[in-house]
């Protein structure tokens, strides 16, 4: 991209210093009517809108993870700003011909070679702005939110180095053809390819040769588990950039020694870090995130609010009182006398490709003995993903679970079956759901989506404790118990419960028993717990 240009023969020194002046000087214009062009003005407001209103659209936002945004940050940019400079850039090349003063252009001082580098220079600016709009998002995100772990300055770095590369092959395709309708149809590809890639990839080290890097893991981790080797991936992107302008000004006409050094140079950079990006996470790295997952006490800090003891992975423990307002919520309901159980809530992630073909129950297993040596016996798991209305529901389905039984959700587990947790059958299961209805807001916004959306296959709702190993289960009978009691006054069920607690937790209490009880309807027959 930043290729010198080779002199002719016999031509002062004055001139081609007087030739460099003027190809800073058309950089700095072609890079002012990029920035002002209308595509990409639309393209960095929408760009920031998007930002903007996932805040408030998408739930998890308010609670972010700053070691996946980065990477999302850069898929956007790639998007948008990338494809602005692609179409504006193919634009300023063609617009002599467009404005047929091709003729006219000949016979000005800077040839076609020096005017492409001109072209080359005035994304630069453009990558600038969006490295800039990345870090104010994430400064402001790490303000304002309760923001989880911390992001990768190659991750954000690969945004503003799509931009180039795109950049660079607009400027590429304006020397190769005249038409205009190429620059768009070249964005739509890419965008194509894109959308293709990731399915036939399957998750693959194939994914880590497209502009947006290989696959993320199926749930956020600390950022020493991450693995991603964004640094090779940054020098693959500047790589193909390099490449793309060494072939630019080549076309333009340009030939020497210099230009061919840039252009090696460039392949080098390219082909390395296309290699490194290719290889697995290493041992270490594996070994890391098979301990975390089975022995996950061993990596937490431990926090105590309220008698509820809380333990997070590193740079996730500014969520814990956003978790102890929940807890503290469906403790409140809970008679005096059912609250002497101490409880913990710890924190959990399972990695799928290591699961080396193990069920559900024997990662249970694993957790159950880490509890035991942490002297946590009983801990109730959650997520690495928190401010959705799911989590709230599931973390405070897990704590009413916990209190009316006095086992954790993951106590029992059958063995080969298909899916992992314990049945809350009678008027256990109708406390439970109705306690997490009393969590706030946005559990019981969680709890009727899961009623009307997100039923098990067996009926009724199943409440996880991370995103792939279910906690407890809730059959139907008891949930239709539990939601017409949702529905009628708070302060008469809550009187209810507390007169009639010992009843409604004893093992032998119906769903149709628990109703009388709660005073609503009884359930329709359902199958037997």
């Amino acid at each position: 991209m930043t290729a010198v240009l080779a002199e002719a023969p016999g031509t002062p020194a004055v001139d081609a210093a007087a030739r460099h002046r003027a190809v800073l000087a058309l950089a700095r214009v072609e890079t002012v009517r990029m920035l002002r062009h209308p595509v990409t003005v639309a393209a960095t407001l929408l760009l920031a809108g998007f930002w903007v209103s996932s805040w408030f659209a998408i739930g998890t936002s308010r609670y972010p993870v700053l070691q996946d945004l980065d990477r999302d940050s850069a898929i956007g940019m790639m998007i948008l700003l990338g494809g602005a400079a692609l179409i504006v850039g193919n634009l300023a090349v063609l617009r002599a011909h467009r404005d047929g003063t091709t003729g006219l252009s000949q016979v000005l001082i800077l040839p076609d070679r020096a005017r492409t580098v001109a072209h080359l220079f005035a994304p630069l600016p453009l990558a600038v702005l969006g490295a800039v709009l990345i870090v104010a998002r994430m400064a402001i995100l790490a303000i304002c939110t309760p923001a989880a772990g911390h992001p990768n300055p190659y991750e954000l770095a690969t945004g503003p180095a799509t931009v180039l590369l795109l950049g660079a092959l607009g400027v590429l395709l304006g020397r190769l053809t005249r038409s205009a309708v190429v620059a768009p149809l070249a964005l739509l590809v890419v965008l194509a390819g894109l959308a293709v890639l990731e399915p036939l990839a399957n998750g693959g080290k194939a994914l880590w040769l497209a502009p947006q890097g290989g696959s993320v893991l199926p749930m956020p981790v600390p950022v020493s588990l991450m693995g991603r080797p964004a640094a090779a991936h940054f020098a693959y992107l500047l790589g193909l950039a390099g490449l793309l302008s060494a072939a630019a000004v080549l076309r333009a006409g340009a030939r020497g020694v210099r230009v061919a050094v840039a252009g090696v140079v460039a392949l080098a950079c390219a082909v390395a870090g296309g290699t490194a990006q290719l290889s697995a996470p290493g041992h270490a790295v594996v070994a890391a995130r098979t301990a975390a997952m089975n022995h996950p006490s061993q990596y937490e800090t431990c926090r105590e609010l309220g008698h509820v003891a809380y333990c997070a992975f590193a740079g996730f423990s500014r969520w814990i009182p956003a978790w102890n307002t929940v807890v503290q919520a469906v403790v409140a309901q809970v008679p005096a006398t059912a609250r002497s159980a101490r409880l913990t809530i710890r924190q959990r992630i399972v990695f799928v490709s290591l699961g080396g073909g193990k069920g559900p129950e024997q990662l249970l297993a694993a957790w159950r003995s880490d509890n035991a040596a942490a002297g946590t016996p009983g801990a109730i798991g959650i997520d690495t993903q928190w401010g959705d209305s799911r989590s709230a529901a599931d973390l405070a389905a897990q704590v009413a679970y916990r209190l009316v039984t006095g086992r954790a959700g993951e106590a029992h587990v059958e063995q080969g079956a298909e899916l992992a947790g314990a049945t809350a059958c009678g008027g256990a299961g109708v406390l439970v759901v109705w306690l997490a209805g009393q969590a706030g807001t946005q559990a019981r916004t969680g709890l009727r989506r899961l009623t009307e959306d997100g039923r098990d296959p067996r009926g009724g709702v199943s409440f996880d404790q991370n995103q792939l190993i279910p906690s407890v289960y809730v059959p139907a009978p008891e949930l239709t118990v539990a939601t017409q009691a949702l529905a009628r006054p708070r302060a008469d069920i809550a009187a209810r419960v507390q007169r009639s607690w010992a009843t409604l937790t004893a093992p032998g209490t119906t769903a149709a028993q628990a109703a009388q009880i709660l005073g609503v309807p009884a359930p329709a027959a359902g199958t037997a717990c």
